[in-house]
């Protein structure tokens, strides 16, 4: 039986890990950049290849991680209630999400998912 817990822990640790090397590998975009209003407003370069991400992000309301109920969470695409829970508990034990690419850590969050509802979430 020990062997078995064992190799549970060596399994979720294997997990992790890959979450953050996947984490660290993201590029990190948030739908609503800090500073967007006035003179404040994000610089688009032409080297920024994410100009559209960022003009399209700006004009949509964006579920705040470290503020959405579990029933707000649901309301993303592909997020459940069991995978919403987890979102808070995650959020409640660690603190704060300081970067939307943060969420992949959560068990059963896979950086495809993230993918998907990453114009959609936000840290603030």
């Amino acid at each position: 039986m020990a062997v078995t817990a064992d190799r549970a822990e060596a399994v979720r640790v294997m997990n992790i890990t890959i979450a953050i090397i996947i984490f660290s590998s993201l590029l990190l975009a948030s739908c609503k950049p800090r500073g967007e209003t006035g003179r404040d407003a994000p610089v688009v370069s032409p080297t920024n290849h994410n100009a559209t991400a960022v003009n399209a992000a700006s004009n949509q309301p964006c579920v705040n991680l470290n503020r959405a109920t579990a029933e707000e969470l649901m309301q993303l695409p592909g997020i459940g209630e069991v995978t919403s829970r987890r979102i808070v508990e995650y959020r409640e034990r660690h603190g704060p999400f300081r970067r939307p690419a943060e969420i992949i850590i959560v068990e059963g969050f896979s950086e495809k998912k993230y993918r998907a509802i990453a114009e959609s979430i936000c840290v603030e």
